[in-house]
């Protein structure tokens, strides 16, 4: 199975809660359908904010300010479509990172809540119009979540929204009148009919309990006559136009309300803390009424930027909603309380409609305090057949809310069952390298000591210590490299506590015959973790399918990421070269600390050498010295037949991050209950990682395992060799110059180690860097 990459624009999770709420409900659904395999790109006007205020780690925030889009990204887009036939300027202008995003991108869900609409001019019409354009430019598909649209008479708005909208695979229309606004224009083909998105956003037990506590303790709650407020500063900002004053207005009704006997709720469906600005943002408005207000014992002004779920609960303790933000009447409906709208478009009325409401709808130029109050008592009156109208048709908008997603799941199984362009194989079908898992994670050891002396986050060292500690495993297989009278060697043995772990950190670079010690298990009288490389953890596999005894005491195999494996020579040459004796050392430490690390020889005497591991062991270990000749055909990196397998990330973004990362792919349900259960105990932190940063976190390893497999094949015919290899993946000049080259090496390593050690290290560094070169593209 491949990843399923979704972008979502015209939304973001800071601001609107509205948005928030759309984009809650659409991902949520998508995760239950997808599982790990869903990754999202938020294409976010406020990217800070947002990262933030992300609910699931499989989401990537991505800057796409209004002015970049629509100054940068768009004019490049048009050059991409231009010159999509040019891989180079292709390649060059997906530099640019809102098109690199969309490049990588299975389908993109505009997710506004109202677009091309004749009264929000030239300027929001445009930006609406951008947000499809530039996605639709680089061959993404692109489907309409919920909105409402139109009308379409001005000539503008009608221009943008008949040149982009047919070419959209799919428009949920959001009520009657926008199917009709669509239909006058000659938009039906590409239209269905959904109710708002926002109806299936998922209930957070989390979120209502923190309302209930808070509600609990004010005595504003302690009876049913709390009616929410939900006030806009959107359309406090039409009602200045037309001479209306919004906020007094609403200060007024407040202490009408009050006086009644009612207890008074102002909540902000839109809010942005720390800035003043409007757009998106209720609190200066709700600032201004609040202070408008005469006796404030029975109101409350939550001033805060509260989740879309949140403000949900909020609206679920209220005996009446009176609204002006749309996704508040929304939250309304949902939560069946009785809603009286305060609105400026259609898009208001054809949702009431669905519940046989449209007439407790207020347009805003018809505001004032009188009819506001003449509105709200017959609204009241109104109660019982207002609810029982909701019941009737509630399990029928539901449905039709659940339609978004149907729809949008059918447009996504469309896209990826095309066929890829040619060679995109390693970035998008990973099963063919990674084998079928689970999920893929990345993350570190919570303890620093414990990622002191890790190859990269510890992560190996930190789970075996948990499964110790808490009984999941009796015993972990563990090995660590050892110095015994000067001379380089290895121990293998059952670790039985947390202490015996930790002292096998960092990885060996050396062969080791670990399967000699499989004695060691079948005597252990308990559970037991093994931590093989691929090749032995397939060996092992097939044993443990013979071997019933095995098959009881090995309750997980782990696998270490392996590219090669070499002989002790390439150890013991860098050493020498370096002027390094192991005389009196105790210790090697092939790589620690961050990035690539250093190497470390430790002596008896509590001393310490170090030296650089990417200019010494790495040099000769990456150029294909004194590798072992099976490795060179061997087409496994990530240990498949493993239950869980670690490794290093090497991806650029990784680089300057503070605390190293370790990798890991997880593929069996045992495996990934043991993860979580170290995962909910805070002994490792992790996060999502999709199945392509894993492939690309691995590339030139994997460039040299498949792209170079063909000229491996000719390789191994001319001495009889009978490995079968996949051969998919296309074989470039610099794919057979780098496997001649790493052929040529590992045979000179083999037959003239003597003649090697007089060639100086930087040369061998300076090769191994041209061989990388090669493995690169």
């Amino acid at each position: 199975m491949r990843d399923v990459v979704i972008a979502t624009t015209a939304a973001s999770y800071s601001g609107n809660k509205g948005a928030a709420a759309m984009l809650q409900s659409s991902i949520s659904q998508l995760r239950e359908i997808y599982g790990h395999r869903l990754s999202v790109n938020l294409m976010s006007v406020y990217p800070s904010e947002d990262r933030c205020q992300l609910p699931f780690d499989f989401i990537n925030v991505v800057s796409c300010k209004p002015e970049m889009l629509m100054a940068v990204a768009f004019p490049l887009a048009i050059l991409y479509r231009v010159f999509r036939w040019c891989p180079p300027i292709r390649n060059l202008l997906c530099k640019q990172k809102i098109l690199k995003t969309y490049s990588r991108t299975d389908l993109v869900i505009d997710e506004a809540g109202i677009s091309f609409v004749d009264s929000r001019g030239f300027l929001m019409n445009t930006y609406a119009f951008i947000c499809m354009a530039v996605p639709l430019l680089m061959g993404v598909p692109v489907v309409k979540y919920a909105q409402a649209m139109g009308p379409f008479h001005s000539f503008w708005n009608r221009f943008l929204a008949k040149w982009v909208l047919p070419r959209l695979k799919l428009i949920c229309a959001r009520g009657e009148q926008t199917r009709e606004n669509l239909a006058s224009i000659g938009i039906t083909r590409n239209v269905h009919l959904c109710a708002d998105g926002a109806f299936t956003m998922p209930d957070s037990p989390a979120h209502d309990h923190k309302v209930e506590e808070a509600c609990q303790k004010d005595i504003a709650f302690w009876n049913d006559r709390v009616v929410g407020l939900s006030i806009s500063s959107v359309v406090q900002e039409k009602c200045t136009r037309m001479g209306i004053c919004y906020p007094q207005i609403m200060a007024d009704f407040t202490n009408w309300l009050t006086q009644k006997g009612y207890h008074v709720f102002l909540l902000a469906n839109a809010a942005r803390m720390n800035s003043q600005k409007l757009r998106n943002n209720d609190l200066p408005v709700g600032d201004e009424i609040y202070s408008l207000i005469a006796d404030k014992t029975n109101v409350r002004w939550n001033r805060a930027e509260m989740d879309a779920e949140e403000i949900r609960g909020y609206i679920g303790k209220c005996r009446y909603l009176v609204a002006s933000r749309f996704h508040a009447m929304v939250g309304s409906l949902e939560r069946q309380v009785p809603v009286l709208l305060v609105g400026w478009s259609h898009k208001y009325q054809e949702v009431l409609d669905m519940f046989g409401l449209g007439q407790y709808a207020i347009d805003f130029s018809q505001l004032d305090l009188e009819s506001l109050k003449k509105s709200f008592n017959s609204f009241v009156e109104s109660e019982p057949k207002i609810r029982g109208s909701i019941t009737a048709h509630y399990d029928t908008v539901i449905n039709s809310s659940l339609d978004n997603v149907r729809f949008i799941r059918a447009e996504i199984d469309r896209a990826l069952a095309k066929p890829l362009p040619k060679g995109m194989r390693d970035l998008n079908h990973s099963d063919a390298y990674l084998g079928e898992h689970i999920t893929c994670r990345m993350g570190y050891a919570t303890q620093e000591e414990m990622r002191d002396n890790a190859a990269s986050g510890g992560m190996v060292t930190a789970l075996l210590c948990h499964w110790l500690t808490t009984g999941q495993i009796d015993g972990a297989l563990v090995s660590r490299s050892e110095i015994v009278d000067g001379c380089l060697s290895h121990r293998s043995w059952i670790a039985t506590t947390p202490e015996e772990v930790c002292s096998a950190s960092s990885s060996i670079y050396m062969h080791m015959g670990l399967l000699q010690h499989l004695d060691q298990v079948r005597n252990f009288p308990g559970k037991v973790a093994v931590v093989l490389t691929p090749c032995l953890t397939e060996a092992l596999d097939r044993m443990l399918q013979k071997d019933a005894v095995l098959r009881q005491k090995i309750v997980l195999k782990l696998s270490l990421f392996c590219s090669c494996n070499h002989t002790q020579g390439a150890t013991l040459l860098p050493l020498q070269k370096l002027g390094i004796s192991l005389a009196g050392a105790n210790r090697l430490y092939y790589r620690r600390g961050h990035w690539r690390g250093q190497s470390a020889v430790l002596f008896q005497d509590k001393s310490e050498k170090r030296f650089s591991y990417t200019k010494s062991f790495c040099a000769y270990k990456n150029a294909f010295f004194f590798a072992m000749k099976k490795c060179m055909l061997c087409q496994d990196q990530f240990g498949r037949a493993a239950d869980i397998s670690f490794g290093d990330i090497w991806l650029k973004e990784m680089r300057n991050n503070p605390i190293k990362h370790t990798c890991c792919v997880i593929r069996t349900p045992r495996a990934w209950n043991m993860y979580c259960s170290a995962l909910d105990a805070g002994v490792i932190t992790d996060h999502h990682m999709t199945d392509r940063q894993m492939v690309m976190g691995q590339k030139r390893a994997l460039t040299f395992k498949y792209n170079c497999a063909k000229a491996k094949q000719k390789w191994m015919n001319t001495y009889g060799g009978t490995r079968e290899l996949d051969l998919r993946d296309r074989c470039h000049w610099n794919h057979r110059l780098a496997f001649a080259l790493a052929r040529h090496n590992q045979a000179f390593a083999a037959n003239s180690p003597q003649k090697l050690a007089f060639i100086p290290m930087k040369l061998i560094y300076w090769e191994m860097c041209f061989i990388r070169a090669l493995l690169s593209f």
